[in-house]
């Protein structure tokens, strides 16, 4: 039998080879869960990975989240389901009331959408086993991001757009593209998607800047303002990677105090920074305190820097998400629970939580107020790494890849004890050692590669041990509250 001739490459395969190869999106034996809408961007993505998986290796599945927001949002989710399972794919499905979540937290519906998907991804792909999330965003959604970001007053990180790659999970390999290249590719190829009526609602700002602005820009003051947009998002966020690599290790160096419900900085060194690079501080403190930046706007940032420069003690200034920031003496302190700025987090946890960490850094939980703080240290540092307390451990650099992944316990965990010689249910582990069963739902559990590498508190992996091949060390260290 002749085998089937493949089709002729469109400029939209091409663009898309250049993405993977320029930015390294994808690796061999890669497994990874593509979001998909139903919408033209987002087939065309499925259909693009889908004629490269053989050449790569790769496992595909496919995530698609239901907003709840349309009336045929049900349609919309039977027609990926079916997609998906014609092309011999997994198909991962949710339900999410986003208007109820949008009440609940305070947030805009855009937002609420956004948080909702994220958090969806993030969580399936990691009980699923994806290395990798792909996402449709184009060129076009990047020029759109920019004018949407400066309307809004935003500073570079804003203007920089979206990124082809983030957090070494999210990868957008058509965000170079033009969606006219998009859609030629589906008409070229016969693909059948899905048309969202609310692209079309003037009454959502992104959607007047796509439909009126835009066109106005390219027709009366620059042509081809779509490219140009999009490729100044790109240099600004490379420039933006830049000032943050520059400011990171500035920042750590400020933080005088990190443990539960309070992080404090050198308010002295704050007030002596260029006020732009002051600014950056501030908000990673703000992100670290709080996870995201949601709800904060320019006049907070600059309501902190003003006490920063106050004398003795001052505030404190109160800011969305029960964040409270005050003055003490040669300290800025942020603290996130009332009363005052003494704080014991609650000893039980209902909740599942889970955070990510791409690189070394500190990140704190906000639903216990326990901190996690990585580092890579010196091996000739580590003499003895059993000498550790129970809230250090070093594990060997090389066995523990990023992302790693803090979250609380699942049912069916497992892992690999130090010394155990083999597998052990976490269940077993906690009963055996007596650790009381408040502390399990709330104890942190670090992960690689789906791993558990590191019972924070308690036992690290047999396979992250420190060993005599050990080149880097990791260092890693909970901030765990007690009673």
């Amino acid at each position: 039998m002749t085998p089937p001739i493949a089709p002729a490459p469109t400029r939209l395969d091409r663009w898309f080879d250049e993405a993977i190869a320029r930015d390294g999106l994808i690796a061999a034996d890669d497994s990874i869960l593509v979001g998909v809408s139903g919408g033209p961007d987002s087939v065309a993505l499925l259909h693009l990975l889908l004629a490269r998986a053989q050449r790569y290796r790769l496992h595909l599945g496919v995530a698609h989240l239901d907003h709840s927001l349309r009336p045929e949002s049900g349609r919309d989710a039977d027609f990926v389901r079916r997609m998906a399972v014609g092309l011999g794919l997994e198909v991962h499905m949710e339900k999410v009331d986003v208007a109820q979540m949008q009440r609940q937290l305070h947030l805009s519906l855009e937002e609420a959408a956004r948080k909702a998907r994220y958090d969806f991804f993030q969580r399936t792909a990691t009980r699923q086993g994806y290395h990798k999330v792909a996402l449709g965003h184009h060129a076009d959604d990047n020029a759109e991001t920019l004018l949407l970001h400066l309307l809004r007053g935003s500073g570079r990180l804003g203007l920089g757009g979206i990124r082809a790659i983030r957090q070494g999970v999210y990868i957008r390999p058509l965000i170079r593209a033009p969606r006219t290249e998009i859609e030629s590719y589906l008409q070229t190829r016969e693909l059948a998607y899905l048309n969202d009526r609310t692209n079309a609602d003037s009454a959502m700002l992104r959607n007047r800047i796509r439909h009126r602005l835009i066109p106005l820009l390219e027709s009366d003051y620059r042509p081809g303002a779509r490219t140009t947009l999009s490729r100044a998002a790109e240099v600004l966020a490379a420039e933006e990677d830049w000032l943050e690599g520059l400011l990171k290790p500035v920042f750590e160096r400020m933080i005088a105090d990190c443990r539960p419900g309070r992080l404090a900085l050198t308010a002295a060194s704050l007030g002596e920074l260029p006020l732009a690079a002051a600014r950056r501080i501030v908000r990673s403190a703000l992100r670290l305190a709080r996870g995201d930046l949601g709800g904060i706007g320019f006049a907070h940032v600059e309501q902190i820097i003003h006490l920063s420069r106050s004398s003795g003690k001052a505030g404190p200034l109160h800011l969305p998400g029960n964040l409270r920031v005050q003055r003490e003496q040669d300290q800025l302190v942020f603290a996130w629970q009332d009363p005052g700025l003494s704080f014991d987090p609650p000893r039980t946890l209902s909740g599942d939580y889970e955070y990510s960490l791409t690189e070394c850094g500190v990140l704190m939980i906000r639903e216990t107020g326990d901190g996690i703080r990585l580092s890579e240290v010196p091996r000739d540092a580590v003499a003895d790494p059993k000498a550790a307390d129970e809230r250090t451990a070093f594990l060997d650099r090389d066995a523990v890849p990023f992302p790693v992944i803090i979250r609380n316990r699942r049912p069916g965990d497992r892992f690999y004890p130090l010394g155990a010689g083999g597998s052990q249910k976490l269940k077993k582990f906690f009963g055996d050692h007596k650790v009381p069963v408040a502390e399990r739902r709330r104890c942190p559990l670090l992960l690689s590669n789906g791993r558990i590498i590191w019972v924070a508190g308690h036992r690290i992996d047999h396979q992250a041990r420190i060993n005599p091949l050990t080149r880097r060390v990791l260092k890693a260290e909970v901030l765990v509250a007690k009673p």
